[in-house]
């Protein structure tokens, strides 16, 4: 009822005849948008019931969406209309798909034994690049934090690229009491994770020359970058802070007990996604923070309570939606889709659900980030970057483009740091921010 209050206080006796009738129609559309458009949008659908492997994942680049893993065959799905229709490209590759991973303008996914492909066009066609010369084990995971390209082994080294992967420099994570197997990878800068099994985390604070063992009372099982932070997920959630994990479990079910876990984690925009679950009711949920894990909450609304049994990778998320992909029993295995930008319609000074430009990312950022933004309707669009005294810099966009969901890289190298904007304008919606470029 709290909130209900608060939406009809817009709608006080004053302000409706001081604002007239224009005003009175903003604030009925705002109200509709906070009570229904919330409302219907937190709901979980079901787009597709493809089981792809007990161990599907799924991935994004900008409005496209890939699902993939192996069943006695290979599957490769690709999607360019929020889910709602699906074509399996596995035909594309030569061997077993591992993983597929969007970095700046690209997707790249890793093919048999260290073999990597590269896509320009979100997965239409593909091309073989330089593989990684490694002996000994398997590239199995690729990861970035804005800026790099690395890439992940099952063993004790990880490889990163400044050159969207032509060539790859080895780190290696020196620990001679036990084999190192690697699980999974995340930096920040020159903060990073290394997650390895039976062994947990490996933390270095300068960009891998250096590593120690931490784990809290349980070890970390796996990581992930969020907002220029490493989480990370186990019986509990993480966040690193000061070189050290910090259990962070405000809103979750009993404070995540020593039967809850999470896995899984996304993020997008400012939100972060993690997928929790009890092992002794045998059920989940997925949760949401806008707020850097201090506060969460439960995502939407009618997702199966099933545990998946995929490990990791299986959430994705888009500026528009948030895709879940659950392996379990024949009813309840697929794709389940959440609308996630239902309060987009409050934009600057727009009022519009169906337009919106979000905050880039990363910000701070060296030297490039993404920018995501939809349009209602085919539109002329133009996306442009301006520095503090107005001076066009950079133009990401200009041209015609139908209704839907869009990324874009702005690559930085040969701008100074500072404060920049960059501007959105699609017919007659205009909205600009600021970002902040660090070298």
């Amino acid at each position: 009822m709290k909130t209900q209050e608060s939406a009809f206080d817009f709608f006080n006796d004053k302000e409706m005849n001081s604002k007239g009738k224009g005003s009175m129609k903003t604030k009925l559309l705002l109200l509709l948008v906070l009570i229904f458009g919330i409302k219907t949008n937190a709901q979980w659908e079901k787009v597709a019931s493809y089981f792809v492997g007990a161990t599907g994942q799924m991935a994004v680049h900008g409005s496209t969406v890939f699902l993939y893993g192996y069943q006695g065959a290979q599957y490769v799905y690709r999607s360019t209309d929020n889910g709602t229709t699906w074509t399996n490209i596995a035909d594309k590759f030569p061997d077993k798909v591992y993983y597929v991973h969007g970095h700046g303008n690209f997707v790249f996914a890793i093919i048999g034994v260290n073999a990597i492909y590269v896509s320009a066009d979100d997965g239409v066609t593909w091309a073989a690049k330089p593989g990684i010369a490694f002996t000994g084990g398997a590239i199995m995971s690729l990861v970035s934090d804005g800026t790099m390209l690395y890439a992940v082994s099952n063993r004790n080294a990880v490889f990163k690229s400044v050159d969207i992967g032509n060539t790859w420099t080895q780190i290696n994570i020196n620990y001679t009491q036990a084999q190192v197997l690697g699980l999974d990878f995340a930096a920040v800068g020159n903060t990073m994770a290394f997650c390895a099994a039976n062994l947990g985390s490996f933390i270095s604070a300068d960009g891998g020359v250096s590593w120690v063992l931490k784990n809290p009372s349980i070890a970390i099982g796996s990581v992930q970058a969020h907002n220029n932070e490493i989480y990370g997920t186990t019986f509990g959630m993480f966040k690193l802070v000061n070189n050290d994990w910090t259990k962070i479990a405000s809103g979750f079910p009993g404070g995540l007990g020593i039967t809850a876990g999470t896995k899984g984690s996304i993020s997008m925009g400012t939100k972060i996604f993690t997928y929790y679950y009890d092992i002794i009711t045998q059920s989940a949920k997925i949760f949401v923070s806008d707020n850097n894990g201090n506060i969460w909450s439960e995502a939407g609304n009618n997702l199966p309570t099933t545990i998946t049994s995929s490990l990791n990778n299986f959430l994705a998320a888009t500026p528009e939606y948030l895709y879940c992909y659950i392996s379990s029993s024949q009813t309840v295995t697929g794709v389940y889709r959440l609308k996630i930008n239902s309060t987009s319609a409050i934009n600057d000074e727009n009022i519009s659900s169906d337009f919106s430009l979000e905050q880039n990312y990363p910000n701070p950022f060296n030297p490039e980030t993404t920018i995501s933004y939809k349009i209602q309707a085919a539109s002329n669009v133009s996306l442009k970057v301006y520095d503090v005294l107005g001076n066009e810099v950079a133009t990401l966009v200009n041209k015609h483009q139908q209704a839907g969901s869009y990324v874009k890289t702005l690559y930085a190298t040969s701008l100074p740091s500072g404060i920049y904007f960059y501007t959105l304008k699609a017919g007659s919606f205009s909205s600009t921010k600021k970002m902040l470029l660090i070298k």
